[in-house]
Formats: structure tokens, C-alpha cells, sequence
């Protein structure tokens, strides 16, 4: 076993810490539990099963010698180096009561001064403890005598065969076949634990079965050792793996003829999961080829019940229970966890779950007015019904307050897998998000009908940094409406490019001017035009409900004061001190905001116009979101405002007629835009 460590060596010597290297283990280059790994690797069996009682020897051996503190039997047979105390009192003559420390000398006597010596070796504790008394007997005429080991000798054995530590080893006149055993740390796992042999004298003396002792507790066989005994462990017998669910799924060994009833037996019993009708056996047939055998479980367990009771003679249970064979593997299934005589009961009820069905079963009979809750809806309840055949599901409503009234038509009969589920008419409170410069943010429940500026009073108002003119209102009920609105809207603008793509091409044979790729003049065009398309597409920030809003104040009772819905987020960001520049100019930045200063100051500020503006084009993104597009010029420009200046996009060398359908899908799409800018106002 590797990095088992023991406390003997070989030769018998304690082993002094864990010096040395330990003893390989002789196995075969593919152990037995290998062998079967690999077979459930192909299988497609999950988990390693384990060779039966191995594990036994697993602890490290760590006594010397063993059963020191085991009681000495009357049996106990004495020999040389054993020690006995004698206590001697109530003697008239003083100088015979005292204790005596008396060692069984290498003649096999005892010597207590002022008797002489005894002759005790070979004889029985409780022989040498009469002949004692015998002796005192003789020269005193009272006295009381109490007679016990002192010390035991030790012995040598030999442990040898398939063991992780064969060699000779000093145990102690009490030891068994087994503490010799669990001394060289047990059987390798190439080794038999059911036929483990004591030889003594060149006879086998007694066979261990240690299936016995881990099954039974039986050790009956375990006999005490002699001096120069030997253990021999042989090979291990035929094995058979038994997995599933079984109460000790293994690699057991087997002995003698081992039926599938002896094997499960072995294995502690099925569990309450096992399916009872059939298992399956593995075997190697022939040496050369795997075959499966179906064996039918159930009625294997009733002739096992009918022999226990006498029904049944020996030869048709043998006739009805397969032999194992060696490398056998029996495999056991497990009932399915679907319960299949259930219908279930779930909502607003007070013990939702499943329930036994029953023959005749109907809805009043599951459903009773003890299980209806203080918010069970008693108008409408429905019956979920799956067909066994086809896995259809069909929903039939019924009333249950009309079924507690006792009409007929509402108690329904019920069938297998029925679910019945009763709503409940309470309704969980709407919320909304609240972030930003507040005084307290976080998430507040509204009542039906409730306008932005009461959960702006409840929140306490903004903060002194607050900047209301820049609030920004995302609804989830806009975002969806307004998705799908670019996306359709996305898609209709680019098929109109396309289309008058394809048009002008077909009305130009030999187009001249094309690139020397062999772009054309209408193919770059349409390109730079769908790139304009998803820019501006991207400008679009899904969602946002524009609130004009100066002051709390202002908002209250205003046409911008709109009713929220469940799951606004409502955020006011930090007052800006800046107005960006943005599109054809030299230097797109953020200009620090300067009351009184108009459009064409902060353009210059930004270096101005580029040739490719359009100078007429700009227009103004309001910080509450809001688009400003006609005489911007003479508009105030407030902080947190977006100046934005488009390209001219106007050509200089193309055909007339591509560049008017461009501009025509160009002015249709800004409409567009500006039109799903809006949705949800």
C-alpha cells in the first residue's frame, strides 16, 4: 500500500521513525481494481469501485509488541522469558510474606527463594498456579498465595505470500493469526483475504477468513501463534465487481461456488432505491469476448423468501440463481425518481406539493377550502393536464368558488400527473430606482398613478450639486418600443439605399471614374452611407423619456410631472461646467461653459468650421435630451449642451441624380430618428 509506514522491519527490529525506504508492494503492472476502472470507463460507469476489506490494514501498525495489555486466560501456556508475580501473605513466619518477581528461566522453571525452583514451562497458567500452591503447601501450613503475569515473552513468526511487508517479526505470546497479520501491514491486494493459512511444523493448522470477521465478527479461526509459526497469504482467488445501489457496492473475492444471491448478500443487501425487476451480468466469455446477461431480479428475491420460509426445495433455487463467474461484473439498476401515482397542487395554497392520486380522484377531493389562503383568487384556478402518450398539455380552467358551492361541472375528475394551480390576487408593489445627485437614492415602491415629482419629494430633492435641467428618465416599456422601432427603422433605410444603388447602377452601363479596385463611384457612396447610418443609429440612447425640468417646483403639477411606471430608473447627474463642440469642426473638445456666449463663439472656440461642414446644418443636443435644429443661433446654449456640426455631404463630381436620392434617404432617415427620439412622451 503505498505510504504505508510500519514500525517493523522485516527482520522483526522496531523501525525507529520512518527511517528507510518503504517496501514496494508486489503487484501486477494492471491491479485488479485497474482492470475493472478501465472496463466502467467504457462502459460509461461513473465512480472506482474498491477491493472489499483492504482498507482494513490502512491504519500503520504502531505497538510493539501487540496485545500487551490483553488478559492471560487460564489457558495461556507459559514458556521462557515469561515472568510471573507471586504474592505470598498471612504466613506466621515473617520472612515468608513478601512478593516475588519470578522469570520462567530457559529450563523452563521458576525459582522463589526459600522453596527452590518449579518446573512450570509448558504448563497452563492455571496448572503452574496449582503447582505453586503445592509447593508453598508443603512447607508452610497457612498462608494465602495470588499468582499473575508480570511480563509475556515475545516470539518470532513469519509472515509470507502476497503481503505488503513479508519478514519475520517479534509479536507477543498473545498474539493471533490476525495481529501477526496486521503487523506486515495485511494482504497486498494481489493477496486472498479468505484463505489466509498458519502453518505450523509443516501442517496447515488453521485457514482465516477474514470475510468472516469484517461480515460476522466471527474469529473462530483466529487461533494464538507459537513460536516459529508461519502465516502464508496465497494469491487472490476469483473476484466479481457489484455495483449500483447496494449497500457496499465492491470488488469482492469470491470462495467456492458463488451464486448472484450470495454475491448481493456479500455486498450488505440492496437499498431502498435498487430496481427489483432485473440486473445485468458482465461477463468474459472464453477468455476472448464481453457478453451481457439479463437476469430477472424479482422473482430471484421471492424464491430467496419462499426457501428462507421451506417452500421451496434447494434445487429449483439453484435452477433460478446464476453462478458468478471470475471478472464478473453485476450491474443493478435504480427505480426512476419520477413519481408516477401524483398530482400536484401549487400557488396560493397552504401545503403546496404533490399529493397521491387515487382511482376516482377529482379536484374537490385535492383542492378543500382549509387550503385557500387569504389572497387564493377564487374565481379562476386552473388543471394542467399532460398526456401520457403524446406529453400534450392541456389547461382546463375551473372556478373554485363555484366548486366549493358543490356545482358538479367545476369538480373535475383528475388523472395521473394532473397540476392544479390556484393564483393569488395580491399584486407586489411597483418600484422604482432612484440615483445620482438625491439626497437619498436607492429603490422606493410607487403607488398606482404616482408622478415624478412625488418620489422626487420622498427622496428629499436633489442635492446642492444636483443638476436638474439634465435628469435623465430610462423606461424599460420606451426601450423595448423603441428598439424594435430602429431596428425596423434601420432596416427600411438600408434596403432604400440599396435599391437606389442598384438603380443608378443599372442606368450607367460603363460608369466612369471607377476606383482601380473596381469599386464605382455609387458602390463607395453606398458604403460611406450605411457607415453614416449605424453612427447615427449608435447617437440613440434607448429608453430615455425627456423631462424638461428647471426646479422641483417647476415640475410639480407641470405637463413634464408624468406618471412612472414599474421599473424606472430615474438619475440627475452632477451639474456640468462644460459645452461640447462636436462633428465638422477643427478641434471637437468641451468648452468651458460662459453665460451670454452663443453658438458661432463656442464653434470658434473649437477652432471653427472645417471646408466639409455644413454651415448651416448645426444644431443643438439639450442636456435633458431634447434636439434644438431651427435658428440655433439665436438660441442660449446651457451647460451640459451638445453643439453639433454635421458634414456637408453634397457632391462635388457625381451624377446628379445619385446624389439627390441619397440626400432624399439622408432627409428621410434625420426624421426618422427625431421621431423615435420622442416615443414614449
Amino acid at each position: 500500500m503505498p505510504g504505508h509506514q510500519g514500525f517493523l522491519g522485516p527482520t522483526g527490529q522496531p523501525r525507529i521513525g520512518g527511517a528507510g525506504p518503504p517496501q514496494p508492494e508486489a503487484v501486477s503492472p494492471l491491479s485488479i481494481e485497474e482492470a475493472f476502472a478501465r472496463f466502467f470507463i467504457l462502459q460509461g460507469v461513473t465512480g472506482q469501485l474498491k477491493q472489499f476489506g483492504y482498507s482494513f490494514f490502512d491504519v500503520p501498525f504502531s505497538g510493539f509488541p501487540p496485545v500487551m495489555d490483553t488478559p492471560v486466560g487460564p489457558d495461556y501456556v507459559l514458556g521462557p522469558d515469561d515472568t510471573l508475580a507471586i504474592y505470598v501473605w498471612n504466613v506466621p513466619d515473617p520472612t515468608f510474606n513478601r512478593s516475588y518477581i519470578a522469570p520462567v528461566e530457559r529450563d523452563g522453571t521458576v525459582f522463589i527463594p526459600q522453596v527452590g525452583s518449579i518446573p512450570v514451562a509448558g504448563s497452563t497458567f492455571s496448572q503452574a498456579t496449582r503447582l505453586i500452591q503445592a509447593r508453598l503447601a508443603g512447607l508452610l501450613k497457612r498462608f494465602e498465595l495470588h499468582v499473575s503475569m508480570a511480563r509475556l515473552r515475545t516470539m518470532k513468526v513469519y509472515v509470507v505470500g502476497e503481503v505488503v511487508r513479508p519478514g519475520a517479526y517479534e509479536v507477543s505470546s498473545l498474539a493471533t493469526a490476525s495481529h501477526a497479520l496486521y503487523a506486515a501491514f495485511g494482504p497486498a491486494k494481489s493477496g486472498s483475504l479468505r484463505h489466509i493459512q498458519v502453518v505450523r511444523e509443516g501442517k496447515t493448522v488453521s485457514t482465516l477468513d477474514f470475510y468472516r470477521f469484517f461480515l460476522s465478527g466471527d474469529r473462530t479461526h483466529d487461533i494464538r501463534l507459537q513460536s516459529g509459526d508461519t502465516l502464508l497469504v496465497p494469491p487472490i482467488g476469483p473476484v466479481a465487481a457489484i455495483g449500483g445501489p447496494v449497500k457496499r457496492p465492491a470488488i469482492y473475492e469470491l470462495r467456492g461456488q458463488t451464486t448472484l444471491r450470495g454475491l448481493i448478500e456479500l455486498a450488505g443487501g440492496l437499498t431502498p432505491t435498487a430496481d427489483r425487476q432485473r440486473c445485468q451480468i458482465v461477463r468474459m466469455k472464453a477468455g476472448q469476448k464481453r457478453v451481457i446477461l439479463d437476469v430477472e431480479l424479482g422473482g430471484l428475491l421471492e424464491e430467496s423468501k419462499e426457501t428462507m420460509a421451506g417452500s421451496r426445495s434447494g434445487d429449483s433455487d439453484r435452477a433460478a440463481d446464476p453462478s458468478i463467474q471470475d471478472g464478473d461484473f453485476v450491474r443493478l439498476g435504480s427505480v426512476p425518481t419520477q413519481i408516477e401515482n401524483a398530482v400536484s397542487l401549487d400557488g396560493a395554497v397552504r401545503n403546496p406539493g404533490p399529493y397521491e392520486f387515487k382511482p376516482g380522484m377529482r379536484i374537490r377531493d385535492l383542492l378543500t377550502p382549509e387550503q385557500m389562503l387569504v389572497d387564493s383568487y377564487l374565481d379562476l384556478a386552473e388543471l394542467a393536464r399532460t398526456d401520457p402518450m403524446t406529453y400534450e398539455t392541456t389547461v382546463i380552467p375551473f372556478s373554485p368558488k363555484r366548486l366549493f358551492q358543490g356545482v358538479k361541472e367545476e369538480n373535475i375528475s383528475l388523472q395521473r400527473m394532473d397540476h392544479v394551480t390556484v393564483a393569488t390576487q395580491a399584486k407586489p408593489p411597483r418600484s422604482v430606482t432612484v440615483a445620482g445627485e438625491m439626497k437619498r437614492p436607492g429603490t422606493y415602491a410607487i403607488a398606482s398613478g404616482e408622478r415624478l415629482s412625488s418620489v422626487l419629494k420622498r427622496v428629499g430633492g436633489l442635492t446642492a450639486r444636483g443638476f436638474p435641467q439634465g435628469l435623465i428618465l430610462v423606461r424599460e416599456s420606451v426601450r423595448q418600443s423603441q428598439q424594435a422601432e430602429v431596428e425596423k427603422f434601420v432596416s427600411l433605410q438600408k434596403q432604400r439605399l440599396v435599391a437606389e444603388a442598384a438603380a443608378l447602377a443599372a442606368g450607367n452601363v460603363n460608369p466612369q471614374g471607377a476606383a482601380a479596385g473596381g469599386t464605382s463611384p455609387e458602390q463607395a457612396a453606398l458604403q460611406m452611407q450605411m457607415q453614416a447610418l449605424d453612427q447615427l443609429i449608435a447617437r440613440i440612447q434607448p429608453g430615455r423619456v425627456v423631462v424638461k425640468m428647471e426646479s422641483l417646483a417647476q415640475l410639480e403639477g407641470s405637463r413634464e410631472d408624468i406618471i412612472l411606471e414599474e421599473g424606472d430608473s430615474i438619475t440627475v447627474p452632477p451639474r456640468p461646467q462644460t459645452v461640447t463642440v462636436v462633428g465638422a469642426v477643427r478641434n471637437p473638445v468641451s468648452v468651458v461653459y460662459q453665460e451670454g456666449l452663443e453658438v458661432h463663439e463656442y464653434i470658434a472656440q473649437a477652432g471653427g468650421m472645417t471646408r466639409y461642414a455644413e454651415k448651416s446644418g448645426e444644431y443643438i443636443l439639450r442636456a435633458n435630451g431634447s434636439t434644438d435644429a431651427a435658428y440655433v443661433n439665436l438660441k442660449d446654449i446651457g451647460p451640459g449642451d451638445t453643439i453639433v456640426v454635421p458634414e456637408d455631404i453634397e457632391p462635388k463630381s457625381r451624377p446628379a441624380q445619385f446624389w439627390t436620392a441619397v440626400a432624399s434617404v439622408l432627409g428621410s432617415l434625420m426624421l426618422g430618428v427625431a421621431a423615435i427620439a420622442v416615443i414614449g412622451r
